[in-house]
């Protein structure tokens, strides 16, 4: 089999059992189980917002009906179970029954060529909106079917108030229904197909005559065994970004009115909305857009990656992608049979020091530096004792000499920087206190590895969390940056060498894969992040490596006022386009309202493979402070 680690296999998995076998339920619990109990997720337009790989189609499919009727198949299997529970808690199950009839149409380019015609902007959203209904209604009939549901079973429960509307889509009964929407649909289609658009006279009737079944149903009653079930429809519009920007606003307007019973829900990437909506997150915000809706009160906006309770999505996503690691090792032979469930247990935790020639380099210039600022051997070992005192109630009891004479190195450069400022009475042998304390801590740690990674190249990225952090909190990303680890191991089983992956060998690894997934990058204006991504990242480096290492691990972001922040789609527009499709793209994310130095700044983080790429701390908070024409003149250089 395939490597499922090399392609997102729920893309390729036909069979809804197996499907469901490798999905993990934590992204329902991060991002759609407050929405959920809140109310707001099945009464009001839901945008569904992520890069690419975050994981939006997926999700779609989950609440597809005949995907949730599998489910309940096999719910007593213990591999469906948290699925089962967190859609429940999600009110897509009630009771163990399902609530929903979701279904899912992807707006492929059929439904852009609409916007080419030469037509009134109503008539052409007319259209599309007549078509997608069409398919909608075909969809959710397609899925009772594959539910294993007869279609006299079903009946279709309309509005009180849409007497005239129910009997344009063919009143209540379900066959005419269904032949209603194909003719439709023909109609339709006969004129998107066309190589050059038809008159508007000679549109066929049927393809502009009032048809709103989304207007009509309001909701389905189905018998099932001794059951009657009360369902609400859902419609999924997949990838929206396809749309024109002024079509998919008109049919935002569509979708958003409050008179809609249908539970309605378009998923889309960052790279189709406005660069002020993404550098600002204006899609949140309580005001009236032009097109009169009230986005607080009419839109529910999911963002499936964003900067707020940073570390609670951290954790929420190392949990996400162990639980997706471990389901895609049980679909691979060679891990399955030897009972290797467990991609952590596979990648070594145990650090790998520098050769012995080295740390006699290392030695002399920890030497060299207690010469230079005149550090007495009593002070030394002052030192040495703090260090020895941080690991003493650290979980790691027998720290690398490496690293300790790395730490003491970053010790003896601080305490030079705290010096009182010296009298003409003081000698050289004064040794005097510092003005402020000298303290080991993790930051001290984490420095000290990124100085040796970059001076020795000691392995610095290992270990399973280092691994999910790469990923940038997307699916997609992790599994790409996983599958070179995973394919390694596996080489190592079938050749009888081991299944644990030495930190050495990861540290490569992760390193080469972010070379190339760089070099593949060929999304709009990747040139121009690419630009903006190198200048950044030699900053951080030279901030990262100061001998005092005064950020800890070091600076992976640079921050800018969060007040100047803002300005930047009306004041440097290419900039903003610039940032939004490094968003869109994993290579930064945005870190609104970091509140520092009594001051609120923007962070742009660089994303998991830039990291890796530059050899910088995964841990957040350290950052430069810049301003934004110094962004602007960098991608306006020639």
């Amino acid at each position: 089999m395939i490597n499922p680690f090399e392609k997102r296999a729920t893309e390729y998995l036909r069979d809804d059992e197996a499907f469901l076998a490798i999905v993990t339920p934590e992204p329902l619990t991060t991002f759609f189980q407050k929405p959920a109990k809140e109310g707001r997720l099945y009464d009001r337009l839901t945008t569904i917002i992520g890069t690419p790989g975050s994981g939006k189609t997926t999700l779609a499919r989950l609440f597809q009906y005949s995907t949730i009727r599998t489910l309940l198949r096999n719910s007593e299997l213990t591999t469906y179970k948290p699925l089962f529970d967190t859609l429940s808690e999600c009110m897509a199950l009630v009771d163990g029954n399902p609530a929903v009839v979701g279904c899912r149409l992807p707006l492929e380019a059929e439904y852009r060529d609409f916007w080419e015609f030469p037509y009134p902007d109503e008539l052409k959203i007319g259209l599309m909106t007549a078509l997608i209904q069409a398919r909608v209604v075909l969809a959710w009939f397609r899925n009772f079917q594959l539910g294993r549901h007869e279609l006299t079973d079903i009946e279709v429960v309309p509005r009180a108030d849409a007497d005239a509307a129910t009997l344009a889509i063919g009143g209540i009964d379900v066959s005419t229904i269904i032949e209603k929407a194909r003719q439709v649909e023909r109609s339709i289609y006969r004129v998107s197909a066309a190589l050059i658009a038809p008159e508007v006279s000679t549109i066929d009737a049927e393809a502009v005559a009032a048809y709103r079944p989304l207007d009509v149903i309001e909701s389905f009653r189905v018998k099932d065994g001794g059951n009657v079930l009360d369902m609400r429809p859902l419609v999924i519009l997949d990838d929206a970004h396809n749309l024109h920007p002024n079509q998919f606003t008109l049919l935002q307007r569509w979708l958003a009115r409050r008179e809609l019973k249908v539970a309605r829900w378009v998923l889309m990437r960052l790279d189709a909305l406005k660069p002020v909506d993404v550098l600002t997150d204006s899609t949140t915000s309580d005001e009236t857009t032009d097109l009169g809706i009230q986005r607080s009160r009419e839109i529910t906006v999911i963002w499936l990656q964003s900067g707020e309770e940073r570390g609670n999505q951290r954790r929420a996503f190392r949990k996400m992608a162990k639980d997706m690691a471990n389901r895609y090792l049980a679909q691979m032979d060679v891990f399955n049979k030897r009972r290797l469930n467990n991609l952590g247990d596979l990648l070594s935790a145990e650090s790998v020091n520098i050769p012995s020639g080295k740390v006699s380099q290392l030695v002399n210039i920890v030497n060299a530096t207690q010469i230079r600022y005149h550090i007495s051997p009593d002070r030394r070992a002052s030192f040495q004792e703090e260090i020895m005192n941080y690991f003493s109630g650290s979980a790691e009891k027998d720290p690398p000499k490496d690293v300790l004479l790395a730490m003491l190195n970053i010790l003896m450069e601080r305490y030079s920087r705290r010096l009182p400022q010296a009298t003409l009475f003081e000698t050289e042998d004064d040794n005097p206190d510092p003005t402020r304390p000298l303290k080991a801590d993790s930051g001290v740690v984490d420095g000290a590895k990124i100085h040796l990674l970059h001076r020795f190249n000691r392995p610095y990225y290992y270990g399973i969390d280092t691994l999910c952090d790469a990923g940038s909190e997307n699916a997609e990303q992790f599994l790409q940056i996983a599958s070179r680890l995973v394919s390694r191991v596996e080489t190592q089983i079938i050749r009888n060498k081991g299944a644990s992956l030495r930190a050495d060998i990861q540290h490569s690894l992760l390193r080469e894969r972010a070379e190339e997934i760089l070099k593949q990058w060929d999304f709009p204006h990747h040139r121009l992040v690419k630009r903006l991504l190198e200048w950044i990242g030699k900053q951080c480096i030279t901030k990262s490596l100061e001998p005092n290492a005064s950020l800890g691990g070091g600076a992976n972001a640079i921050g800018i006022l969060q007040e100047e922040f803002d300005a930047i789609p009306e004041k440097y527009p290419k900039l903003a386009l610039v940032l939004q499709f490094g968003v869109a793209y994993n290579a930064f994310s945005l870190v609104p309202s970091h509140g520092t130095k009594k001051q609120i700044w923007c962070l742009i983080e660089l994303g998991g493979v830039p990291i890796l790429h530059y050899g910088l701390t995964l841990k957040r908070g350290g950052f430069l402070e810049k301003r934004s024409h110094d962004l602007s003149k960098v991608i306006n250089e020639v």
